[in-house]
């Protein structure tokens, strides 16, 4: 089984971290709303370097880059 990360970056100061994936798994979203989870990293373009985490958009990411 998979080993999953289930921290989020404490050390990110985006206004915008509660839409990170990081902070998203942290508090079960990919459980609770798994459609919308997966709506987020279908087609990914992108990659945190932070969480290894990967994302359609880099506005889910706390340290994205291209794939």
């Amino acid at each position: 089984m998979l080993k999953q990360n289930l921290e989020s970056n404490s050390e990110c100061r985006s206004e915008l971290h509660s839409e990170h994936l990081c902070y998203l798994v942290s508090q079960g979203f990919h459980l609770s709303d798994e459609g919308e989870f997966t709506a987020l990293t279908d087609n990914p373009r992108f990659e945190c370097h932070r969480c290894n985490r990967i994302a359609h958009s880099d506005k889910n990411l706390c340290v994205p880059f291209d794939l």
